[in-house]
């Protein structure tokens, strides 16, 4: 006879596995098949159960996805009124209602007199939560994990932790006993490696699709690289990484495109320690390219700049702005195009009275450039903008006087105490602007040495003292406008101090690939999020406060009390709470805005 049909829903199927007189709620899944036909199965916990059968979901639960969450079938005597996200929605229909009571009416209502089981502080990460969900960060992460709100929350709480308590996440449950997150439930520290290990690269290149397609077109966006060092001696990016700042760390290169639009990133990957930023524009296209990318106009320094990557750009129709460096061509050949008066002055370039520099905007003819793979491209209609800066010529003048006149000076010291080595081309190696020429007798024996000037370079460097330059294509601006563009991008640099040292991202606490790509990611949405507040306490608050920590110092004292009964609110906001929190963009609840400001919103 035929076995009995294996029943398909055996890996949904709860039941008790009792471990050291605790009870967990566990299911079995099939494993592998051993050499004798038999399948083999391993329990996984999803969660624990009462004396009284509640069942309490873990972190195995909350990770799932909604559909497969639906899958579990549980005994009918258990109490899984935890696992329903119904309850959620019942609790923000309640609190909605709240907030249309007076707080007297709640504590009033509470059969014992108001008085409160819960009262943490909420206020800063309430303003944090508000601007995450106003930039549509809260629901990107939504569509990224399919309507998963525990893992959406968990993400944006650790996200934010770092930066509001200046501590790592061995701290986070402390910190959650005193204050309020999006996470009402202990999170521990395996909890967040089981997190961290669950988030995978699709996940981010899901985020950056949807964070680009929130940019308006035209916006200016600029990369830039910085390194991390990391404890995990094994993991592949960190083989190669020489760090400067910790001999004893390897590092990582962390590249973020930040976007000078919406001031916060849009972009981030890593890539092997002292990885030069030259080799890591190919990657960043190729990631970009199917996403939309070109509409956005791309900046860049010189650190990013060569004949293959702006061939890249062109090929992919993308519009850029990237600091070219001089001394190359077609830089080099239009310094000879500008023309001076008897003063030194320019006569064919404008000046700009603000910045006190001269300028002019060159049409590049056309050139080709051959790619790794041996075929060519031709490209066009590529503008390059000169600058001359006259305080920075008379400076860099003076230093190539000096360094000649030091190689000069180092030369004949050497001839005077007789240390010229016999192998003259080795010796001159160590110079750039003189050369040893010896002098022999007849016997052909050194007798002197002369010393001479190469006189084409001092005069190639002599001639780019002052000047800086860079290269547009499919923007339509003139080259000072083009300049303060790409001046903006000082924000950029200063999101890496950000990133690194007021949320305590410069190290990365990890030993795993996975452990390393799923903190890399909640620490991109966090920043996301601090950005657009620096940004805000920069444009409108920066004169009443001296930093974003004391804005958030501010909004500490805004509290979150939970009634016996099992019904919440928030406290009252004062004058200054309300004013930061309107400058954000975000109107507090009704019932907590004093009654003078209840009418006067936001201009």
């Amino acid at each position: 006879m035929p076995g009995r049909k294996c029943d398909p829903n055996s890996r949904y199927r709860v039941f008790i596995h009792r471990n050291n007189k605790y009870n967990y709620a566990s299911i079995q899944i099939p494993e592998e098949i051993s050499e004798d036909g038999k399948i083999k199965y391993k329990i996984y916990h999803i969660g624990s159960l009462d004396e009284n059968k509640i069942f309490t979901p873990n972190e195995y639960y909350r990770l799932r996805s909604i559909e497969e969450r639906n899958k579990y079938i549980f005994p009918e005597d258990w109490d899984i009124s935890k696992t329903k996200l119904e309850d959620k929605e019942s609790n923000d229909k309640e609190k909605t209602e709240l907030k249309n009571k007076n707080p007297k009416e709640i504590a009033s209502s509470s059969n014992t007199d108001g008085k409160f089981y819960d009262n943490k502080l909420y206020g800063s990460f309430w303003l944090l939560e508000q601007i995450a969900k106003k930039s549509g960060l809260y629901y990107d992460l939504m569509d990224v994990f399919e309507k998963n709100t525990d893992k959406v929350n968990e993400i944006l709480s650790l996200s934010l932790f770092p930066y509001l308590s200046r501590k790592n996440y061995s701290n986070f449950s402390k910190w959650q006993r005193t204050h309020k997150s999006l996470v009402d439930y202990p999170l521990k520290s395996p909890d967040i490696t089981k997190l961290t290990h669950s988030i995978s690269d699709s996940d981010r290149i899901k985020l950056i699709k949807l964070r680009l397609s929130r940019l308006p077109k035209g916006s200016y966006v600029d990369c830039d690289s910085t390194t991390r060092s990391s404890w995990g001696k094994c993991l592949a990016d960190i083989r190669w990484g020489r760090n400067k700042d910790n001999k004893k760390l390897k590092n990582t290169t962390d590249v973020f495109v930040y976007s000078l639009s919406t001031h916060q990133p849009i972009y981030y990957r890593l890539f092997p320690g002292n990885t030069s930023d030259i080799s890591t524009v190919r990657t960043i296209l190729y990631d970009l390219a199917p996403l939309g990318f070109n509409d956005i106009v791309f900046l860049a320094d010189r650190g990013y700049i060569s004949e293959e990557n702006i061939a890249g750009l062109y090929t992919a129709d993308i519009p850029f702005l990237i600091n070219a460096k001089i001394g190359n061509s077609p830089i080099s050949d239009l310094l000879y195009k500008i023309e001076y008066n008897e003063d030194g002055i320019p006569v064919n370039m404008g000046f700009d009275d603000d910045r006190k520099i001269f300028f002019k905007q060159f049409d590049v003819d056309p050139f080709k450039v051959k790619l790794s793979d041996e075929s060519i491209v031709e490209i066009k209609n590529i503008k390059a903008n000169i600058y001359l800066d006259m305080h920075r010529r008379v400076n860099e003048l003076t230093k190539l006087k000096l360094s000649i006149d030091t190689e000069l000076d180092k030369m004949k010291n050497d001839k005077k105490n007789g240390v010229i080595p016999s192998d003259i081309k080795k010796y001159n190696a160590l110079f750039e602007y003189y050369k040893a020429i010896p002098i022999k007798d007849n016997d052909d024996n050194i007798v002197n040495y002369e010393f001479k000037k190469c006189l084409n370079k001092v005069s190639k460097e002599r001639s780019q003292c002052g000047f800086f330059a860079s290269f547009l294509y499919r923007i339509d601006i003139d080259a000072i406008d083009a300049l303060y563009k790409y001046k903006n991008r000082d924000e950029h640099e200063k999101s890496f101090d950000l990133f690194k040292n007021h949320m305590r991202f410069n190290i990365q606490r990890n030993w795993t690939e996975d452990g390393k790509n799923g903190r890399t990611f909640i620490a991109f949405t966090g920043l996301i999020i601090i950005s657009i507040l620096r940004n805000i306490w920069k444009t409108t608050l920066k004169s009443e406060y001296s930093s974003t920590f004391d804005m958030l110092d501010e909004m500490s004292g805004i509290r979150y009390c939970v009634f016996t009964n099992g019904k919440s609110h928030i406290t009252s906001f004062t004058h200054k709470q309300v004013e930061i929190s309107r400058a954000c963009g975000v109107e507090p609840p009704t019932e907590c805005i004093p009654k003078i400001l209840r009418n006067k919103k936001k201009n």
